[in-house]
């Protein structure tokens, strides 16, 4: 089971999906959704066209932000 950013960016890369959402492979600038570290609170948030920040969801542990992620990435994308 994928438990950690790095997990995850690892299973990203072995099934070739683009990697814009981790913090590693993630430009502030970027338009569109991204994951984000803020001293262990891991923040899911969306840019806009106009560069407006929205933070959408907030997550207590690397885990849990990682599972929404993959989640994400297979179901909604």
């Amino acid at each position: 089971m994928i438990m950690t950013i790095k997990e995850l960016e690892d299973w990203m890369f072995q099934n070739n999906i683009k990697n814009t959402f981790t913090p590693n492979f993630r430009y502030v600038t970027d338009i569109g959704e991204g994951l984000e570290n803020l001293s262990g609170l891991y923040v899911w948030y969306y840019i806009d066209e106009r560069g407006n920040r929205t933070d959408v969801k907030y997550f207590n542990s690397e885990k849990d932000a990682v599972l929404f992620l993959i989640d994400y990435l297979i179901n909604e994308r």
